[in-house]
């Protein structure tokens, strides 16, 4: 039951992260993107990360990356430890800035309590970055 509820929230996540991701460069949603004029109600934060040039770019690659990764099946360990950021930014931007929004609401609780589920269903994939003591270079030992 869980392997079904883990790869169901997987493609859930991946799609989710894809086509947010992809919106930055190609329209698909009617989320603001790259070539649409700033916005008055866009929140100071975004903005700045906007204004970089290449952080909110940088951040959209992650998405599109890592969603690719989730709905391909592979990497998905990796991919959950380098999405986590993201999804915690994502979510302290739709909940702490746009907080008055039920769309924002459902993403920013939706994608958090998703990437939170796959590491717990993946932890067993976690379980030598908790080793206390480990000998370097023993992997090539062997």
């Amino acid at each position: 039951m869980v392997e079904k509820l883990a790869n169901f929230s997987r493609l859930l996540l991946g799609f989710s992260y894809l086509i947010n991701g992809v919106n930055w460069w190609w329209k698909i949603l009617p989320y603001p993107s790259v070539l649409d004029p700033a916005l008055a109600s866009t929140p100071h934060f975004v903005q700045a990360m906007i204004d970089t040039g290449f952080l909110f770019d940088a951040i959209k690659v992650v998405e599109v990356t890592t969603g690719i990764m989730f709905l391909a099946n592979r990497f998905v360990p990796l991919a959950l430890v380098v999405a986590f950021p993201v999804t915690v930014g994502i979510w302290a931007v739709d909940i702490g800035l746009l907080g008055m929004s039920l769309r924002a609401e459902v993403m920013g609780w939706s994608v958090l309590l998703l990437n939170a589920f796959l590491l717990f269903a993946y932890l067993e994939s976690y379980k030598g970055l908790f080793a206390g003591r480990v000998v370097p270079g023993s992997y090539w030992d062997t």
